[in-house]
């Protein structure tokens, strides 16, 4: 496995030609994601920062979700461990540019502090959605 520090920051088409998926006509940084749990933290130039944590369904196996959180959004709701966690707008395109997803309208109160993104494959079972 690479180390993130270690890859080279290269063109989607590149990063594309290694294996990896391409989005937008800009620099890529392709990093490798080992089994079991692991969080990639990033920071833009002025100090926003986000997280990428990628869980498996079960023990030591390839990711099966990825929980994405922005940390810098200045609001916040308590949480399950007795602390609080920021929330954040977000929103999902869809096809034709629709926003199918979207948390600006709501309050405070009510915007994600966790998007959940599933990483099923192709072909393979939907996961159930909770009741």
């Amino acid at each position: 496995m690479a180390l993130i520090t270690d890859l080279p920051i290269m063109t989607r088409d590149d990063a594309v030609a290694i294996g990896f998926a391409g989005f937008n006509d800009v620099p890529h940084k392709p990093i490798d994601i080992p089994d079991g749990e692991f969080t990639i933290t990033a920071k833009t130039s002025d100090g926003r920062r986000v997280t990428f944590c990628f869980l498996p369904d079960r023990e030591h196996s390839p990711a099966g979700f990825v929980d994405i959180q922005y940390h810098d959004a200045g609001t916040s709701i308590p949480n399950a461990n007795g602390g609080h966690s920021p929330t954040f707008n977000a929103f999902g395109i869809g096809r034709g540019g629709r926003h199918i997803l979207d948390s600006r309208p709501l309050d405070e109160a009510d915007r994600p502090s966790i998007l959940v993104l599933m990483l099923d494959k192709t072909g393979s079972e939907q996961r159930p959605r909770p009741a």
